[in-house]
């Protein structure tokens, strides 16, 4: 089973072989930590400076005999190049290449100041050893080499209902402005349906991708954030991967991500008036008068004059009403 970096730096590979133009000037063969594909990309790298007219399968064939590195001959180099994602994901795989080489060498960089024992502050290189320790861990989170079964969740459920409203929106991400509307992220209570949530919508916002490898890599992320705060995560059975696999292949139209939303946003208010009339003051309606909606006029210059409240007619000179 291969892990995070090992997957990104295979996709990675894949899109430079079926488009060697990308491997110039982008990232370098020691960047990558897989020896074999390291070797790989020097290869291309070289090959297409030398002939850039090379492509397809002369150029796997050309690259194995090159890196003659194991495992990876021209058959198992035209698989990979064949499975190449779009190259609209490739910032994807190319900030998870170079994030992976950049704590690579602040590890190294942290054991030697560690070894030498004469920095001028010893904690800084134990800080960084730590985080490149930490970092490591999470770019070794296990990626499966084939699909893995899936576990189905209830729909019924609230946990349902926000795997199959994380799915829709995966499925149609130009949603997300609509769906965010309707359901912010905060109200998301499962843990991994929120990052993933909060990371498809943010993505389709500007309408950019988001890949399967990147959600996983977000969710890891997200985990290790709450546990450096203190939080305590949800224990799942499942796998990240596993889990963001399962709702790649929900079935959804276009449609589900909007009836999913309202469904959720009237649990949410029925329960929220339900708290209410249980308890009258457990939410407190008024306006702070710093509120920006306090003072309509400011907000609204076609809105009504404020009604002007007096204690009682006013007293004219001589002492009668005006």
């Amino acid at each position: 089973m291969s892990t995070l970096i090992t997957e990104a730096e295979r996709r990675y590979l894949a899109m430079v072989l079926d488009r060697p133009e990308l491997a110039v000037d982008a990232i370098e063969a020691r960047d990558l930590a897989h020896p074999g594909y390291a070797a790989v990309y020097q290869a291309v790298q070289d090959l297409h400076r030398e002939h850039p007219d090379l492509h397809g399968p002369d150029l796997t064939r050309a690259a194995a005999e090159r890196a003659d590195a194991p495992g990876l001959d021209a058959t198992r180099l035209e698989r990979i190049r064949a499975d190449a994602p779009s190259e609209t994901e490739a910032l994807h795989y190319v900030s998870m290449v170079l994030g992976g080489s950049a704590q690579r060498d602040l590890a190294v960089y942290a054991a030697t100041a560690l070894a030498d024992g004469d920095h001028q502050d010893p904690d800084t290189p134990r800080l960084n050893a730590r985080h490149a320790e930490q970092y490591q861990q999470l770019f070794d989170t296990p990626w499966p080499d084939q699909a893995v079964a899936a576990i189905a969740s209830e729909t019924a459920t609230r946990a349902g209902q926000e795997e199959l409203l994380v799915a829709a929106l995966m499925a149609y991400p130009e949603q997300s402005r609509i769906l965010v509307g309707i359901v912010p992220p905060e109200a998301i209570q499962d843990f991994r349906c929120r990052v993933a949530y909060e990371a498809v919508a943010s993505a389709g916002w500007d309408g950019d991708p988001t890949t399967d490898l990147s959600l996983v890599w977000q969710i890891a992320k997200a985990r290790e954030i709450a546990i450096g705060l203190g939080d305590t995560t949800p224990d799942y059975t499942e796998p990240d991967a596993a889990f963001v696999a399962r709702l790649a292949r929900a079935d959804t139209d276009h449609k589900t991500g909007i009836d999913t939303a309202k469904t959720l946003l009237t649990e949410d208010i029925t329960n929220s008036l339900t708290t209410e009339l249980q308890d009258p003051h457990s939410l407190d309606r008024t306006l702070s008068p710093a509120s920006v909606f306090h003072h309509a006029n400011e907000i609204d210059p076609h809105a009504p004059p404020e009604p002007q409240h007096h204690q009682g007619p006013a007293n004219g000179p001589a002492g009668g009403p005006r």
